[in-house]
């Protein structure tokens, strides 16, 4: 077979193989999210009455617990794009496809219970970067109040994260002046949709600079200097797994007033030999009358570098730390990776420690069951793919060889037959 032919039959053969390999990962998406679907809806609604339930009775104990920015069983609000692509029409594409996704969230999340929710800072892709030139806010102003005021009919709380390049404490003005943008972004989102300042915005405190104590009052400086008033009423600290520690926030809240939310896991890792107690009484008391505080709660993933979330909740440590924190009013956000249906687990643990009713006895079991599930789908679905995978390799080896065989008989000189 000449080399020609033969690339031409391996170029076949390699496309057709994609193509299936293509259409097989569609087919098995489609079918993993059917089937989350279905054990989500079959999950019975005898046992999503009583989780809501708990959950109204948790509240009442001054406690809601939520998680951040993505629902499993749902869909993505936090879509983006690469900068290279972007367009005034793809960012006001993008971000409408995330607001209805944030609302589908916050419908289910009233559904089982969930009163406390982060919104992506990825809701509006490039909103504070200087190539977007939309007045996003405008356009979407009917939106973003409608979703505002289902979060206050439902008594929802609502938190965001910027992420971590966010440096009011930097020594490069540059980067200064992009945070504050990125601040105010987030500042303006939580104001279009009419949310009172218990809607807060964490950030941690920033680098260190080689100079700690110089870094936490430049932080202290541009505070006060370089912040808008709205965005002031918003935003809150939070303790850091490797900088800077309680005791350093409380620094800056002393010259700033500013309040602290309460890390666990990054008070594990960091902190001056005070216990987590003391530790959520200290950062509880920064905070004003009129709002709870908020913490974020999770556990060290095992065989992980240290401060990493685990996937999954503990449901023995968050026993103990609810049973520990009985006392203390504040909100969870569950820094968890497999966001809601850790909190399907957390919610009920939570209400018959805190309202002392032991016939808040819903079985995780219940509930467990659809994560489980959705795990053991993935696995076949990647079995189906590996299998899937083997037949394709075999059959294209079986078609290359197919095609050298019948040139090889092409080539074979034919027996003269003799002619009487």
């Amino acid at each position: 077979m000449d080399v020609r032919r033969r690339s031409q039959r391996l170029a076949k053969v390699i496309t057709e193989t994609i193509t299936k390999k293509v259409q097989t990962k569609q087919i098995e998406t489609k079918y993993i999210k059917i089937e989350k679907q279905k054990l989500a809806i079959s999950s019975n609604e005898e046992n999503l009455s009583i989780l809501r339930n708990a959950a109204k009775l948790l509240s009442l104990t001054g406690m809601k617990i939520g998680y951040p920015c993505i629902c499993t069983s749902l869909c993505t609000a936090n879509h983006a794009f690469r900068l290279t692509n972007y367009t005034n029409e793809k960012c006001l594409e993008i971000t409408n496809q995330n607001l209805i996704c944030l609302q589908k969230i916050l419908e289910y999340n009233i559904q089982h219970g969930f009163y406390f929710f982060r919104i992506s800072s990825q809701t509006v892709p490039f909103a504070s970067h200087s190539i977007c030139t939309i007045d996003w806010a405008k356009h979407f102003s009917s939106t973003l109040r409608q979703i505002g005021q289902y979060i206050k009919d439902n008594n929802c709380r609502i938190s965001m994260h910027p992420d971590q390049f966010c440096l009011i404490n930097a020594k490069d003005d540059n980067i200064i002046n992009k945070s504050i943008a990125e601040l105010d972004y987030h500042c303006r989102l939580l104001d279009e949709m009419d949310l009172d300042s218990n809607a807060k915005i964490q950030i941690h405190v920033g680098g260190v600079y080689g100079d700690k104590k110089a870094s936490m009052d430049r932080f202290i400086e541009k505070y006060k200097t370089k912040l808008s008033d709205s965005l002031r009423r918003r935003l809150v600290i939070e303790n850091d797994d490797r900088l800077f520690s309680v005791q350093d926030c409380l620094y800056i809240h002393e010259h700033t007033r500013i309040p602290i939310l309460f890390d666990n896991l990054h008070h594990a890792c960091l902190n001056n030999g005070e216990t987590m107690i003391e530790a959520m009484k200290q950062c509880f008391a920064t905070w004003s009358n009129d709002q709870c505080p908020m913490i974020d709660y999770a556990t060290q993933q095992t065989g992980k570098r240290i401060g990493a979330h685990a996937d999954h909740i503990d449901e023995k440590h968050f026993e103990s730390f609810i049973r520990e924190t009985r006392d203390l009013q504040f909100d969870i956000m569950l820094e968890i990776k497999d966001k809601e249906q850790s909190a399907i687990i957390a919610v009920p643990y939570a209400a018959r420690e805190r309202v002392n009713d032991q016939s808040i006895d819903i079985d995780p079991a219940n509930y467990r069951y659809i994560y489980e599930n959705a795990q053991r789908l993935q696995d076949e679905a990647n079995k189906r793919k590996r299998t899937k995978k083997k037949q394709l390799k075999k059959a294209m080896e079986a078609a290359v060889d197919e095609d050298e065989d019948e040139e090889d008989y092409k080539r074979k000189p034919k027996k003269k037959t003799k002619t009487k």
